[in-house]
């Protein structure tokens, strides 16, 4: 018997092989142990609190860091081996008469005010949708939390809290039908505006924590669908605590120039999240190739942006690669483990509701991964790994390619009469990217959706949308899951490179402050990826999920 583990960042590939045959994947928790896991989680959805900081308006449209985390890592050994908010609401008078007038699920904000939380949003990047979700009643503020922290608001320190929820599950198809994934998490993010407390001009403190509990299936989703899509997007977490971010942020030249160093994550920089929902809106080159994972991982980092004009902008980083990050709860600052560094240039153009009707956001970036990476399957001699046991593995020094990505309001109910972001109107969305090494694992990836906002005049906050997202595999990543399924007992024959997810989606609020992403995916010319060996060639999927949003901090009225 052997075992054979890959880490693809934060994500593992974890199969059992007897004698040529495939025997399973870790499995899942009980049956009944499910059904008691999801009917506390929906209880402490509705009780439990996370501390965020509110970040304002400029850091909202300058994509504040965060964490970053172990880049790829690939292992094919046959023995065990452990590597280890673009925009401010209208204030129009009459805008704010007709809200008043609203009594609605999730009522919309017209207020001009620097918690605004509106798309790209001021908190993380990686965990809101990109369109307006905020959330704040007109009513005048008031109760214990807001009396408690309105001082320390003052005087410079903000907080947020906020609850998430996600649920999966692939009802058909992948390698193991009928899984399902659940977890929560609780951000805790807070900000120290150093010019109201010590009048350090134009400097804050930026600090996140991130808390998961109630995880069921947390670690092993990955290995029993297998597909390189589906597999990654919801997060998957060794730990239940993390240091998300720790940074100095400094803004300089009348706030056009911004630098910011600590322990971050470069993904609250660069590719902003363009979709209306989470689940399904990241970048597989960026996570597998680039090396860049979710907000929750920190290493260090440092961030520099020059708005060229309010709207134009060029950025640059450098963040730390470290594999063992993900095995830490983030205070180990130690960089003795790392083996890389993963460098990002990029030119944007951002414009939002409060200059136009027809908001447009624009990046194109190119990035340097200087890593060690192993070949996916040759050996120092050309032969393959899975056959050649004597051979030493084909190592490779760094990766790179670039990504374009965007979002473009075209359509509104007013035709465009108003700036309200919170009208009907229609937004359509996509990117693309490659990767210049044959050994990388995804060559590349493209999608494109659209989304409908405000539909119904009652939930002005709500949204519907579809999109397809489609990838292709490296060569050499086929040539090494064609194998590993021929070991394991199938016919050999090479995944295709090509395959295709297409799903509908919602963000749509239940009532004031708690918020739902249900979404359906359907994936085409599914992968082992997560999973190589496996004799199965898996069928086309089926992917329900619901992620829920509860924003603790509105809900206790803070300031």
């Amino acid at each position: 018997m052997s075992i054979t583990l890959r880490f693809r960042n934060e994500k593992m590939r974890v199969s059992v092989q007897y004698q040529g045959k495939w025997r399973g994947a870790f499995c899942c928790m009980s049956h009944h142990l499910n059904k008691a896991c999801n009917t506390l989680s929906v209880f402490f959805m509705l009780s439990c609190a996370a501390v965020v900081v509110e970040s304002g308006t400029a850091r909202a449209q300058s994509a504040p860091g965060a964490t970053a985390q172990p880049a790829l890592l690939q292992e094919h050994a046959a023995t065990s081996q452990i590597e280890s908010g673009i925009a401010d609401s209208s204030a129009a008078s009459d805008l704010l008469k007709k809200s008043r007038e609203l009594t609605v699920t999730g009522k919309k904000r017209v207020d001009d005010d620097s918690d605004s939380m509106s798309a790209p949003n001021n908190i993380s990047t990686k965990i809101m949708p990109a369109v307006p979700v905020a959330v704040a009643s007109n009513q005048p503020k008031k109760g214990i939390f807001y009396n408690a922290l309105k001082p320390l608001k003052d005087h410079g320190i903000t907080f947020h809290l906020l609850l998430i929820d996600n649920f999966v599950s692939n009802v058909v198809g992948g390698v193991r039908p009928g899984t399902r994934l659940q977890n929560s998490l609780g951000v805790i993010e807070t900000q120290f505006d150093l010019e109201k407390l010590i009048g350090w001009k134009g400097a804050q403190i930026n600090f996140g924590e991130d808390i998961f509990f109630l995880r069921n299936n947390d670690k092993h989703w990955s290995q029993q669908v297998g597909d390189n899509i589906i597999g990654y997007q919801p997060p998957h977490l060794f730990r239940g605590n993390y240091l998300s971010e720790l940074t100095l942020d400094q803004k300089l030249m009348n706030n056009k120039l911004e630098i910011e160093g600590g322990r971050a994550n470069i993904s609250r920089y660069f590719l902003i999240p363009n979709c209306n929902q989470i689940l399904t809106c990241f970048k597989d080159i960026w996570s597998q190739d680039a090396g860049v994972s979710t907000f929750v991982y920190a290493t260090w980092s440092g961030h520099i942006m020059y708005h060229i004009t309010p709207s134009l902008y060029i950025q640059a980083a450098a963040t730390e690669v470290n594999k063992t990050t993900f095995f830490t709860n983030g205070w180990k600052w130690d960089t003795g483990t790392s083996n890389g560094a993963t460098g990002v240039g990029e030119i944007g153009y951002l414009r939002g509701f409060d200059k136009t009707a027809y908001p447009s956001m624009y990046e194109f970036l190119g990035y340097y991964n200087s890593s060690t990476v192993q070949d996916p399957i040759r050996t120092v001699r050309g032969t393959s790994q899975l056959y050649d046991k004597s051979s030493a593995a084909q190592m490779h020094t760094g990766m790179s390619g670039i990504f374009f990505s965007g979002q473009q309001y075209v359509w509104r109910k007013d035709h465009g009469a108003t700036k309200d972001p919170h009208g009907m109107a229609l937004a359509v969305y996509g990117g693309a990217g490659t990767d210049f090494q044959s050994y990388a694992p995804i060559q590349a990836e493209a999608y494109l959706g659209a989304f409908v906002q405000a539909p119904f005049a009652s939930h002005p906050l709500d949204s519907y949308g579809i999109q397809f997202h489609w990838s292709k595999l490296g060569t050499r990543e086929q040539d090494f899951l064609g194998q590993a399924n021929k070991i394991s007992g199938g016919d050999g024959k090479r995944p295709g490179a090509d395959h295709l997810v297409a799903d509908i989606h919602a963000h749509t609020f239940l009532f004031p402050n708690v918020a739902l992403e249900p979404s359906l995916q359907y994936v085409i010319n599914p992968n082992t990826y997560y999973a190589p060996m496996t004799a199965k060639h898996p069928h086309n999927a089926l992917e329900v999920g619901a992620t829920l949003f509860v924003y603790l901090d509105k809900m206790a009225e803070f300031p």
